[in-house]
């Protein structure tokens, strides 16, 4: 006798051919009040969104925090969190952004093994995306660059060669281009 396993699938998807998921990027915003933050993760949980990234950060509005959050789904899959998000008590917006809508940008810090003959190679290589030099000894140079994660994942893959000893990133954050009258009309609820 033999036993086959069915794999669970999520509500409103059943259709939904295989291979045909996609990055979205999702910002919402939540009251800061003890447990907001902690209902919308859990429901990124229960949901089990492929979360890529997340960043919690004050917003521009008082005693709100403005959450993004990078997942890897489907369409419908992503449309019906997004409407689970929005019943959520205390969350004040939940949207999804194209990337025709969006400026995204991470910060990285890179901690470079160097020597005094690669010192003035890697902080060439910095300079040509834009990274700063934050430190600089006799064995390492730290550097700082602020862009889109393509263009962070090139200066990490660029440096590579010369030994990474250390590496922060952020995660990506995101910001619509221009604000549309319904977006600003469920901030002011």
């Amino acid at each position: 006798m033999s036993y086959s396993i069915a794999p669970i699938g999520r509500a409103a998807q059943s259709s939904v051919p295989r291979g045909s998921e996609r990055t979205y990027t999702l910002v919402i915003l939540v009251n800061d009040r003890p447990g907001a933050v902690d209902r919308v993760i859990g429901l990124l949980r229960r949901r089990r969104a492929s979360t890529q990234a997340l960043v919690l950060v004050s917003s521009e509005l008082p005693g709100v925090i403005r959450v993004t959050a990078q997942v890897t789904d489907l369409d419908v899959a992503v449309d019906h969190l997004l409407a689970q998000l929005r019943k959520v008590i205390d969350v004040r917006r939940a949207e999804n952004l194209t990337q025709q809508q969006i400026v995204t940008r991470e910060l990285a810090l890179i901690k470079v093994s160097s020597s005094s003959t690669t010192c003035n190679e890697i902080i060439e290589c910095g300079r040509l995306f834009g990274a700063h030099i934050v430190d600089n000894t006799p064995e390492t140079v730290l550097l700082e660059v602020t862009a889109n994660k393509e263009k962070v994942d090139e200066l990490i893959t660029l440096l590579e060669q010369y030994g990474i000893c250390e590496l922060a990133r952020s995660g990506s954050i995101a910001i619509a281009r221009q604000s549309s009258a319904n977006m600003e009309e469920e901030i002011s609820l």
